[in-house]
């Protein structure tokens, strides 16, 4: 059985078109990878951006500690939390530097845990947030417990 004589045009063109599909859809995932990669680097930029800055200040002494547990106190009452407990922690090497843990459980409306973690940065003292979880309390979830780890840089 002989080919017509067009296939022999039309079927090249078709392998054509198909590989120049496949190499327009890896170009097309290559440009999505590539924009992923560069919004990850500016969130890794935005985050590493306020670490330098509590590494730059001076360190909380043993001693000064209190007063950044009531200034942590003052704060949670302005923005209207109940602070149902706070478990400080010995001071610890991390990622290249001596941190005292700060653990804080607070609990009351979005606004007021919202307002909270803003506030942080206003307190003038060398911390960090390592960690949060965030749960809604009683069954309309109308109040929020914050489960709340902090690293203040210790000398």
């Amino acid at each position: 059985m002989k080919l017509p004589p067009w296939l022999w045009y039309v079927l090249p063109l078709a392998v054509l078109l198909w590989s120049a599909s496949g190499v327009l859809s890896a170009y097309g995932r290559y440009q999505k990878a590539r924009l992923q990669v560069q919004a990850l680097e500016r969130e890794v930029e935005a985050l590493t951006r306020n670490l330098p800055q509590a590494l730059g200040e001076a360190p909380v002494s043993l001693e000064a500690l209190p007063l950044l547990y009531e200034a942590l106190f003052r704060l949670a009452e302005e923005k209207g939390l109940q602070v149902q407990s706070l478990d400080p922690g010995e001071a610890a090497p991390t990622g290249g530097v001596r941190a005292w843990r700060v653990r804080l459980l607070l609990e009351g409306p979005y606004a007021g845990v919202l307002g909270y973690l803003e506030g942080l940065p206003g307190l003038g003292k060398p911390l960090w947030v390592e960690a949060y979880t965030l749960e809604p309390v009683g069954e309309r979830g109308e109040r929020l417990a914050l489960d709340l780890v902090l690293r203040v840089l210790a000398p």
